[in-house]
């Protein structure tokens, strides 16, 4: 852990009241469910429950709402035997029993069956339909044979998406890979922009191939950037998340009078920096505070490394966005997309990565590499250099959404 001190305007959420008592805060969503009837009123006694629980890679707090959703499954008759958790992997590697333990907490990783999902097993995909836009919709075979499939995430910005949270935990979550593939081809589209529904076809497209697999119940959750539970819905797939992602715009957004010169900005620390692909998130963040030109000194320590081959072959193969992107209309590849994205803010921007990465990988997004042991001095060079510039600090770029004039 890094400590800084500087004479600049610090850029997070407005602070929020988190409730008192968090368990009681998930409680009231459930029995207050939006668009749905309560999860008690849905399941019946004698019926197989899938939670579907983000992986590793996300900052969630399943291990607050798992004990009081499941307190609600065995109140309705639901026993622990008839539950079982799959992990929404998506494209995502495999967890270690460690990480399941750490994600669910240790007494629901001793009670209940939990699973990695896997996109790329296609024996254990079920085929349920096509969207309007062309995606054919495979769905765990697990998940999509129990008699009843519960949503669990965070809602926050996505860059393709608009927003993470509901319908994205049934796809891509548990969704074939090729279903994923599809949908994330919709990058290129200029629709597809982070805090936007409406009109985005990545959107449109993950909403129908939710519907296609037919979850119950969802229950999402929206976080401080220190992890404190600020906001939970519940209800329907659709319905409880855009309330959700009403509350995440407004919880999570900060005003700024103008764009800065200087940023410095952490992604926010695991799992958000748990790899490149992670911490890029947080870098487009801080990246919407400068000026076009500006310099961002950024901290994310990618200890897995850039979490995508595909990434790391685009990284490796081209040296322009232009190129990354002429490649991916040709023949699109999960992953180069990322490599598109950073390759365009080293373009942009004036990116110094503080970072375990092997740094021939940080020059090809076309960013400076900081070994940490010099981020002291590194970042007071920039200072020195950047005088008398108007110096922002984000310290949780993962949750900071910039707003001009909000």
């Amino acid at each position: 852990m890094f400590r800084l001190d500087l004479d600049a305007g610090l850029l997070r959420p407005a602070a929020a009241q988190a409730p008192a008592d968090e368990a009681a805060a998930i409680q009231h969503a459930l029995g207050h469910p939006i668009g749905s009837p309560r999860l008690e009123e849905i399941v019946r006694p004698g019926e197989s429950v899938a939670i579907v629980v983000n992986d590793v890679t996300r900052l969630v707090r399943s291990d607050l709402f798992l004990p009081v959703l499941l307190g609600a499954l065995n109140r309705a008759g639901i026993p622990d035997r008839d539950i079982f958790i799959v992990f929404a992997l998506g494209t995502h590697r495999k967890q270690t029993p460690q990480e399941q333990r750490r994600i669910v907490g240790e007494e629901v990783f001793r009670r209940i069956r939990l699973l990695d999902h896997d996109g790329e097993d296609e024996d254990n995909l079920v085929e349920v339909g096509t969207t309007r836009f062309g995606n054919r919709v495979g769905i765990n075979r697990r998940v999509y044979e129990a008699d009843r499939v519960v949503l669990t995430g965070e809602i926050i910005e996505h860059r393709i998406a608009g927003y993470s949270g509901g319908r994205k935990s049934m796809v891509p979550g548990v969704a074939g890979n090729r279903t994923t593939v599809f949908n994330h081809r919709m990058v290129l589209d200029p629709r597809c922009r982070a805090g936007v529904l409406d009109g985005n076809p990545a959107h449109e497209d993950l909403l129908e191939a939710c519907a296609l697999a037919g979850p119950d119940f969802i229950l999402n959750v929206i976080l401080s950037p220190e992890g404190k539970l600020l906001h939970a819905v519940a209800g329907h797939f659709d319905q409880a998340h855009r309330e959700g992602c009403r509350a995440a715009a407004r919880l999570l957004s900060t005003p700024i009078e103008g764009p800065y010169e200087l940023v410095v900005a952490s992604a926010g620390g695991a799992p958000l920096d748990i790899d490149l692909r992670q911490a890029h998130k947080g870098m487009e963040n801080a990246c919407a505070a400068l000026r076009p030109g500006g310099s961002l000194y950024y901290y994310a320590e990618c200890g897995d490394g850039l979490g995508s081959k595909w990434l790391e072959d685009y990284l490796r193969r081209f040296s322009s966005a232009a190129a990354m992107e002429a490649a991916l209309r040709e023949d699109f590849a999960l992953g180069g997309h990322k490599a598109l994205w950073l390759a365009r803010l080293g373009e942009r921007y004036d990116v110094h990565l503080v970072t375990r990465l092997d740094p021939y990988f940080v020059r090809r997004c076309g960013f400076r590499a900081v070994a940490p042991a010099g981020h002291e001095r590194g970042l007071a060079e920039l200072l020195r250099e950047k005088a008398p510039a108007r110096v922002g600090v984000m310290p949780n770029a993962g949750f900071t959404i910039p707003g001009y004039g909000r």
